[in-house]
Order: C-alpha cells, then sequence, then structure tokens
C-alpha cells in the first residue's frame, strides 16, 4: 500500500524530529480515504465502511483514556484512531504491540543513559554522546520547543507497515 507507506514515512520523520503529528496530514490522509471508501465501496486494506468505522471508534476508545491520565499525547491518539480508520481491527492489536515494544526499548536505552549505564558499554556510551553533541541533534531539539517524550506515533507508524506487511 504505497499510501500507508508514504504516510507512515511522514509520520515517522516529524515525530522523531519535533515530537509532533501534524493535524492537516492526519485529516488529509482521512479524507483520501473517506473519498476511497465512498467511490468503490472498500477502503485501502479492502475493508467495508463499518470495518473502518468500527477500527476507528476502538483505536480512539483504547487510546482516549490513555490521553486522559497524560500517559500518551494527542497526536499519538488521533494517529491511532487513524489507522483504525484506515486499517479496520484485524491489525489494531499488532500494531499497538510491536509499537509498544519499541517504545518499551527506547524507553529502556533512554533510562540506561541517564543513569550512566552505558557509560559500562564504552562505543555505545561514546556515540550517545557524539549524537547528543552534535548540531543537527541539538537544532531538532530547538525545533521541539520542549516537547519531550517517546516519538510513539513514530513507532505506531513502523509498527503498522510491519503488521500489513
Amino acid at each position: 500500500m504505497p499510501f500507508l507507506l508514504v504516510l507512515c514515512l511522514a509520520i515517522f520523520v516529524y515525530d522523531v524530529l519535533y515530537r509532533r503529528v501534524p493535524n492537516n496530514l492526519l485529516l488529509l490522509a482521512l479524507l483520501i480515504h473517506a473519498g476511497f471508501l465512498m467511490i468503490t465501496g472498500h477502503g485501502f486494506a479492502g475493508i467495508d465502511v463499518w470495518q473502518s468505522a468500527i477500527g476507528g471508534a476502538i483505536a480512539f476508545a483504547v487510546f482516549l483514556p490513555l490521553y486522559l491520565l497524560r500517559v500518551m499525547g494527542a497526536g499519538d491518539v488521533k494517529f491511532f484512531t487513524l489507522l483504525g480508520f484506515l486499517l479496520g481491527i484485524q491489525y489494531l492489536a499488532i500494531t499497538w504491540l510491536v509499537a509498544s515494544l519499541m517504545a518499551g526499548l527506547h524507553a529502556a536505552a533512554w533510562i540506561a543513559w541517564q543513569h550512566g549505564i552505558t557509560a559500562d558499554l564504552p562505543a555505545l556510551g561514546q556515540m550517545a554522546h557524539k549524537i547528543a553533541d552534535s548540531r543537527f541533534y541539538r537544532r531538532m531539539v530547538e525545533h521541539r520547543s520542549g516537547r519531550k517524550g517517546i516519538p510513539y506515533a513514530a513507532y505506531l507508524a513502523c509498527a503498522a507497515l510491519v503488521a500489513t506487511a
């Protein structure tokens, strides 16, 4: 699905660089999917209107409480909801599981680096410090305007591609 690949690539890059998920991109993808459903009667993953609506509703219902508990960002909720609309429920569980595993590894690596555990692995520690000291990384952090956290939407994008492969 070239459409899903382009969408996921854009979300991945934007979330990794800026820790944001652009609403305009999500809305455009939803409108394209809705138009495709209206014209052909089925979505990109071969799902019908009801499967699309149920997938989106379930994704929203699952992630909204996480947003309300401040565990998840609004962009993550919106992107997972969009994935539900695009893919239906058949891919949601595996997408969520793979993305959560990736985010968990990211969190573990970050905690290890923060607590100096990487000092026990000289090559890894040197690489982390080179990245953190690079001009590109400093500019990227500056453009985030203080937004921190794990780029969960980026991991959802990767996971959606894995799930649908």
